[in-house]
């Protein structure tokens, strides 16, 4: 494969999938039931502010994945050389 994976791009590409899947019918009340409606609030003021960031940021060209691309000296888990 050639290139190093630190488990970080593997993360943001579950939470990019996990906050698309918070936007179905149902989630918030599942979500409700599975806790009670107060500790769901309290997950729910920590997800929708990550979410909106996270989305924001694929909304941008999907920057988290291009922004190590763009640096040529990053020497990271893209480039295959030990940072």
């Amino acid at each position: 494969m050639g290139t190093i994976r630190n488990g970080a791009r593997t993360f943001l590409n579950l939470l990019a999938k996990a906050c698309k899947m918070s936007h179905l019918p149902g989630f918030r009340s599942g979500v409700a039931t599975i806790l009670d409606s107060e500790q769901a609030t309290v997950v729910f003021g920590l997800w929708d502010p990550l979410c909106l960031y996270v989305e924001g940021l694929i909304a941008a060209d999907n920057w988290y994945n291009q922004k190590d691309f763009l640096e040529d000296d990053f020497g990271g888990e893209d480039t295959g050389t030990p940072a």
